[in-house]
């Protein structure tokens, strides 16, 4: 496989810029962050604040990052909000579920009461598409084989945003029809600002104003740019890896099609069973056979000439 070459541009969908643009106190990522959980939960925020907002890089360059945001919502209300950007392997499902669990058992201390537990949403952007569904926002909560849920009171919710999906979008009804959240999914998953410069949408703005302070705080832009560089390295082998088993899955697949072909014929002619004796042969073996039925009027001899072609 040709692969593509690693990007010098930064992605929007970057892990690390993702907590720099949401992750900070000041009142431009309050905006941002606010904004995206109403739209994505429909809680409306009156107040937020990050509870991990550390952004320095001897942490940055060992592990993703999840942003654990608890926000309180104009009625009083409080909620735990965990919000991450990843690319999707299987390996990551578990891990978000483990993440959902820990958030919520870390809430309380011996002795405290579980009423006291807040609701947790978890709000992954995932640049992948969903295996069972064509949405932009999927939403995962407990309930029954029929379909009903488990308490209208739920303590968590798993809700994914499909990136991909949003190009389907745009052929659908036209970039300026999306809303602001839609832009904002378009953005992260084309790193495409020509095509949304002309937006007056508060949100998508002020992303990108992030984006340019970004680049001027040097050690967390390239220690991103790094860990953008090893994704990039890692799903070109995930995609290399897969091409190379489709190969080998077509060649397995055409030479046990040739050996079953093979050993009904000489089974017809021969009247025995050849599958045994066939299964060790190369694809180049299995050719000569094919030839040598014509010629050879028994086994030994089909198998003398095979010999000797060696």
């Amino acid at each position: 496989m040709k692969k593509e070459e690693v990007e010098e541009r930064l992605n929007y969908d970057n892990d690390i810029f993702f907590k720099f643009a949401l992750g900070t106190e000041d009142e431009d990522a309050a905006f941002i962050r606010n904004t995206i959980i109403e739209r994505v939960t429909g809680i409306h925020p009156k107040e937020s604040s990050v509870l991990n907002p550390n952004l320095d890089p001897a942490i940055l360059k060992k592990k993703k990052m999840v942003l654990d945001i608890r926000v309180k919502d104009n009625k009083g209300r409080e909620y735990g909000i965990e919000m991450q950007t990843t690319y999707s392997k299987k390996s990551e499902l578990k891990r978000f579920e483990l993440y959902g669990a820990r958030m919520l058992s870390n809430q309380l201390d011996s002795g405290e009461k579980y009423y006291e537990l807040l609701p947790v949403y978890q709000i992954i952007f995932l640049d992948s598409y969903a295996e069972h569904t064509r949405k932009l926002i999927d939403t995962y909560q407990m309930r029954n084989e029929e379909g009903e849920v488990e308490s209208k009171r739920s303590l968590m919710r798993r809700i994914y945003i499909y990136l991909p999906e949003i190009n389907a979008i745009v052929k659908r009804k036209g970039f300026e029809k999306l809303n602001d959240f839609e832009q904002l999914c378009y953005l992260f998953k084309n790193n495409d600002e020509d095509g949304i410069l002309k937006t007056e949408e508060r949100l998508v703005k002020k992303v990108m104003e992030k984006y340019r302070k970004f680049h001027d705080a040097e050690d967390l832009w390239s220690i991103a740019m790094a860990t953008q560089i090893q994704e990039q390295r890692e799903k070109n082998a995930i995609l290399d890896s897969f091409e190379e088993g489709v190969e080998q899955g077509r060649e397995k697949g055409q030479k046990e099609g040739m050996r079953l072909l093979l050993n009904r014929q000489m089974e017809s002619k021969y009247h025995e069973d050849c599958s045994t004796w066939l299964y060790p042969l190369t694809m180049e073996q299995l050719n000569l056979v094919s030839n040598l039925l014509f010629t050879c009027d028994t086994l030994q001899e089909l198998k003398n000439q095979l010999e000797v072609k060696k």
